[in-house]
């Protein structure tokens, strides 16, 4: 089986429909289906791509399972929930759009993804499952939305692309092994003000020295808190840690050697040469505001700000502040 077109008297793809149908390389989906079941497409490996409509509310557990030839996806915004396995070892896939209207990312959910290179996390999300983005080593930053209170176990473990993570305040636990062997990580910004519950492995292991590999990275943290993470294991163990306030600079009105970045009403413009580049916005205490990608030159925030209001951009690994006119 190669392709098919399912008709419009068809409301819900059911459990297995299309197990191990390696040769199915697409296929569409009528406005009529509202549920796909647990392991619908699983190990679909010839399925490059697929559209889901509108319609589509439930998206069961292991729905596109080993999907390896899957390189990219759009989940509708009538979707509140990814479920445990959906995208699980989908290797070709390298760009997902993931709508504000989900709440939860289950566990394995994005388990070794190792060709995605970038997601956003909408800030509907408030929790990350186990192992939900295990193995993704593709992945080089990530921001967490401050609607999210936990990060599960292994939730971002052999992640070992990723360089930078930003951790809200809104976070009360960080699983065991969240961020296990993720070797290359060097800044971790954490806003909460009271410290995240976290076990003594949450940042992993060590290199042939013996050292974790967090003795090279750096820890950006409230400096109201600051004593407190260097009393903490396993944040003491960061090879430097540092209040927010020194990895800013102060900015009024914009130019950077690769950005210029100004304040316009509630606006936030970031204009650059550097198309694909994620800008994220905070508030002064460490609440995202928004985030999106430099695209044709530019990138465009609003804020809600008031007026006189000071935030936070972060382009990359740099953070500068600017003051809202």
């Amino acid at each position: 089986l190669t392709s098919i077109t399912i008709p419009n008297s068809v409301t819900s793809i059911v459990f297995e429909a299309f197990l191990g149908c390696s040769g199915l390389t697409s296929i569409t989906i009528p406005n009529s289906v509202t549920t796909i079941e647990d392991n619908a497409f699983r190990d679909c490996t010839g399925l490059t791509s697929i559209t889901i409509p509108n319609s589509v509310t439930s998206i069961g557990n292991g729905a596109f399972f080993g999907c390896s030839g899957l390189t990219s996806i759009t989940i509708p915004n009538s979707v509140t929930n990814i479920g445990k396995y959906t995208f699980y070892c989908c290797s070709g896939l390298t760009s997902i759009t993931i709508p504000n209207s989900v709440t939860t990312i289950g566990d394995c959910a994005f388990y070794g993804c190792r060709g995605l290179t970038s997601i956003t996390i909408p800030n509907s999300v408030t929790t990350i499952g186990d192992w939900a983005f295990y193995g993704c080593r593709g992945l080089t930053s990530i921001t967490i939305p401050n609607s999210v209170t936990r990060i599960g176990d292994y939730a971002f473990a052999s992640c070992s692309g990723l360089t930078s993570v930003t951790i809200p305040n809104s976070v009360t636990s960080i699983g065991d092994k969240a961020f296990y062997d993720c070797k290359n990580l060097k800044s971790v910004y954490c806003y909460a003000t009271k410290l995240p519950e976290t076990s003594e492995n949450t940042f992993g292991n060590y290199d042939d020295n013996q050292h974790f590999y967090i003795n090279y990275a750096t820890l950006y943290v409230p400096a109201s808190a600051i004593n407190e993470y260097k009393a903490t294991a396993p944040w003491s163990w960061f090879g430097t840690i540092l209040p927010i306030e020194d990895a800013t600079t102060q900015i009024d009105a914009a130019s950077t050697n690769d950005y210029n970045i100004v304040a316009n009403g509630n606006n936030i413009i970031v204009k650059s040469d550097a198309d694909g580049e994620k800008v994220s916005i905070y508030t002064i205490s460490g609440q995202l505001i928004g985030a999106t990608a430099i695209r044709n030159g530019s990138a465009v925030i609003n804020t809600n700000l008031k007026p006189g209001s000071v935030a936070i951009v972060k382009i990359g690994q740099k953070t500068y502040k600017i003051r809202l006119d």
